[in-house]
């Protein structure tokens, strides 16, 4: 049947344990989700530390459409549609800068940094009543901030920013506590890279602990261990048993076994961390870290600190954060199988330049676009984009654990092993509740 977008339509495609696979494939599913999903929810646009002088502003995207977000006269931030009030350029064309006003090449119009229209050329050529109030940029009409993180909604309506942070609020706080300062700067650069598959795929991937004994078999030694991805670690997580590879055809570690996912409202979730020695944690930048954090908060708030809690975060629908080896990733979607990734990494401030250096470093080797976790991850995107070209079979199977979810008192969320798939169905439910909302 064709797609038309009605919500009995919409819900057609999502049932328990399986999703239709026109979710990624469908051109149509993909207009409307950039309509009702990119077109309201709250999506990541930047950080503080990017833009932190007046002026300073970058480029970013909220789904398709263009925007700036920019420092304006008055400290605060503005978010701006990237497009000329007159006959619609994009006005900034760098991914980041300084201005003290935005002027358009195509007939000289000028705004000032909050969108307003400064200047008409030629102003005698304008029709009488032509009112220049009426013409600033168009802006995000919300726009929600949290510890540096800065979030905007095209919508006027909808849930709070603060509705949707939640108790992801602490996902936050984790990473950026880190920093002895209790800031984290993103401005060590970026990767970026676009791979030929639908954005889905990614975001389903940040949750999904069960392809890394699979997908990732190259990063893990003789021993079964994953190459260290932290400062002050000499080896990674235990992902393969040696012993159980004679009796299995499965040699998943019980470590790796034991991780849990959990999930919140609005899609978001988050894994457990990585069971890795804590106690042996041990080198120069990290013992110069540790005691800058402890001279910052005491020893005891350090030691809080520092043990581990989160793996991978989701913000659903775009941004994840690695509490492993520490970044900042949005999904953008490009078309309905092309998407570009952006990964920042992460330097904390008031830590050891040695510390950072050992972070940025360590997240070539991980998560560049030509890194030993991260293509990996591309490939299968890849393949899944094209297998999905077959038609003899319409489903995707994401039941793996369904029925065995547990609601979990500490973190009011809830928990299942991070090797199902509920945080992958908790996904489609918030894009089900987005997409079949009327406008």
């Amino acid at each position: 049947a064709m797609f038309d977008g009605t919500p009995d339509n919409i819900a057609q495609l999502i049932e328990p344990g399986r999703v239709h696979r026109s979710v990624y494939t469908d051109p149509d599913i993909f207009e409307l989700e950039m309509e009702r999903i990119f077109g309201r929810a709250w999506i990541f646009v930047g950080h503080d530390s990017q833009i932190p002088n007046e002026g300073d502003y970058i480029t970013t995207d909220i789904g398709r459409q263009p925007v700036i977000v920019i420092r304006h006269r008055d400290g605060d931030v503005r978010v701006l549609l990237n497009r000329c009030a007159h006959r619609g350029p994009k006005l900034c064309m760098e991914p980041q800068g300084n201005a003290r006003s935005l002027t358009c090449l195509y007939h000289g119009w000028s705004y000032d940094t909050d969108g307003a229209l400064i200047d008409v050329t030629m102003p005698e050529g304008s029709a009488s009543g032509f009112d220049k109030s009426k013409f600033g940029l168009a802006r995000a009409p919300r726009i929600g901030r949290y510890r540096g993180f800065i979030f905007a909604s095209l919508a006027e309506q909808g849930p709070g920013f603060e509705e949707f942070l939640g108790p992801m609020k602490a996902n936050i706080d984790d990473l950026v506590n880190r920093a002895p300062d209790g800031e984290i700067l993103l401005d060590a650069g970026q990767h970026r890279y676009f791979f030929r598959g639908n954005w889905k795929l990614q975001v389903e991937n940040v949750l999904d602990s069960y392809h890394v004994p699979f997908s990732h078999a190259s990063t893990v030694n003789k021993k079964g261990e994953q190459f260290s991805r932290r400062e002050g670690d000499d080896t990674g997580a235990k992902v393969i048993d040696e012993a159980k590879k004679l009796k299995a055809s499965d040699a998943t570690a019980d470590a790796w076994k034991g991780r849990r996912s959990y999930v919140v409202d609005f899609g978001h979730g988050w894994t457990s961390n990585t069971q890795l020695n804590e106690k042996g944690r041990s080198s120069a930048a990290y013992d110069a870290y540790v005691k800058a954090l402890s001279d910052a908060v005491g020893e005891e708030r350090s030691a809080e600190i520092l043990t581990p809690r989160f793996h991978n975060s989701l913000l659903y629908p775009t941004t994840s954060i690695m509490g492993l080896n520490i970044h900042i990733r949005v999904i953008r979607p490009v078309s309905v199988d092309l998407t570009e990734v952006t990964v920042y990494p992460i330097r904390l401030k008031g830590a050891p330049d040695e510390m950072n250096f050992g972070n940025i470093r360590l997240l070539n080797v991980t998560h560049s676009a030509a890194s030993f976790v991260q293509t990996d991850d591309l490939e299968s995107f890849r393949r899944t984009q094209e297998g999905l070209r077959s038609t003899q079979s319409d489903w995707i199977d994401l039941s793996r654990g369904l029925g065995e979810e547990q609601a979990d008192r500490d973190y009011n969320a809830t928990m299942e092993s991070a090797m199902h798939e509920m945080a992958i169905r908790a996904q489609y439910a918030a894009w089900l509740h987005y997409m079949s909302e009327a406008s």
